[in-house]
């Protein structure tokens, strides 16, 4: 019998603030892609809806509260490099609380970004998502991170054996 493809997911929250900016931590040390910046994110569950993981995720990295019937799909972007991903990415407008490092083994920074402004060194979804208009569009939009896709969308090649680490300043 034939092995089928498989494929893995993550959800990806950009959080709005009241004055347009968005919610981005920078990846821990030890972390995929240490230095860059990123969305709060994660996998889902067996048998969870991504809605209630992004919102899950979402507190448990940054302590914000939010409900899944406020968030918005914006985004799809195609990952395949080194393994393949479905990533989605949602909006939120409406939620509560401050944003807080709550994992500091997995997260070294959180900062709020001007959508016209955001970090050089920012994860390929990130990176898609804002070439996508950063949810302007009413219809969601869709990108692919292929090999050449990680180069345009990172501004950076893909190295011999991986991903590139980051290390200094969070405007890298």
């Amino acid at each position: 019998m034939t092995e089928r493809f498989m494929t893995r997911a993550a959800v990806f929250t950009a959080v709005y603030n009241n004055t347009g900016e968005v919610l981005l931590q920078q990846r821990g040390p030890n972390s995929y892609l240490a230095g860059y910046w990123d969305f709060p994110s994660g996998h889902l569950e067996a048998g969870e809806d991504m809605r209630v993981t992004a919102v899950r995720e979402l507190a448990e990295e940054t302590g914000l509260q939010g409900r899944a019937e406020d968030l918005c799909l914006k985004h799809i972007d195609h990952y395949y490099i080194e393994v393949d991903y479905l990533n989605f990415v949602f909006e939120l407008r409406d939620w509560n609380g401050e944003p807080t490092i709550m994992e500091p083994d997995k997260c070294s920074a959180v900062a709020w970004f001007a959508p016209d402004n955001l970090p050089k060194k920012c994860v390929n979804v990130v990176r898609a998502y804002a070439a996508s208009g950063l949810g302007a569009s009413e219809a969601v939009t869709y990108s692919v991170t292929d090999r050449a896709g990680y180069e345009r969308f990172m501004g950076e090649p893909l190295q011999a054996g991986g991903l590139p680490a980051v290390t200094g300043a969070q405007d890298e």
